[in-house]
């Protein structure tokens, strides 16, 4: 069986995630996972955020959310120039 790569796994953690992926792409996703503990991090990370993601609301975020987003946009926009 061929393994995915990491830059695979990275790209299918979605579709693993939500049951999209075919039986195929899952196990070689997962044959990858079990050895590679760099991808096995990532999907942990992953799945924390997309778990917590769905639960905040306006009321969880802090007093000063809005003007710390609006400082990281606009130096994000600033490397884009």
């Amino acid at each position: 069986m061929v393994y995915l790569k990491c830059s695979k796994v990275v790209s299918k953690v979605s579709d693993i995630i939500d049951g999209e992926a075919g039986l195929m792409t899952r196990m070689r996703f997962y044959g990858h996972i079990m050895m590679c503990s760099n991808c096995r991090r990532y999907l942990a990370q992953f799945r924390l955020v997309r778990d917590y993601a769905g639960k905040v609301t306006q009321n969880n975020l802090p007093d000063d959310f809005d003007r710390v987003m609006n400082f990281v946009l606009e130096e994000v926009g600033k490397e884009d120039d």
